[in-house]
């Protein structure tokens, strides 16, 4: 009977560590996706100024990727998560633009910006 006790102990101890690592490699890899769909979006802004002249002069993230859809390849550019604070932004002048996500676990900001 003890060594039933500890084999199910063991099996518990080894789950529970198995539960925190796959939460963990989650939020990496939700992380890793904003941080590269940010990339992405950069390029295709830089790609979309040297033909217009100027940024989107937009303070909308839908409405901007609308605007440079022509200029990159993904079909959608969502935040894994896509509730609450974990939404893209978007800010520009025309000049100057700024890309925001908000990272997991604290919602620390991510910012991409071109001058």
């Amino acid at each position: 009977m003890i060594e039933l006790l500890v084999v199910t102990t063991i099996i518990i101890v080894i789950t529970s560590i198995g539960l925190v690592s796959y939460t963990s490699a989650n939020r990496s890899a939700r992380n890793g996706k904003r941080k590269a769909d940010m990339e992405m979006v950069r390029q295709a802004l830089v790609l979309y100024r040297t033909d217009n002249g100027t940024y989107p002069a937009t303070n909308s993230f839908t409405t901007m990727l609308t605007t440079v859809s022509d200029y990159t390849s993904a079909k959608s550019v969502t935040d894994p998560k896509n509730e609450g604070s974990y939404v893209y932004g978007y800010t520009s002048d025309g000049v100057t633009f700024t890309l925001t996500a908000s990272l997991e676990p604290d919602g620390t900001p991510y910012t991409v910006s071109n001058p």
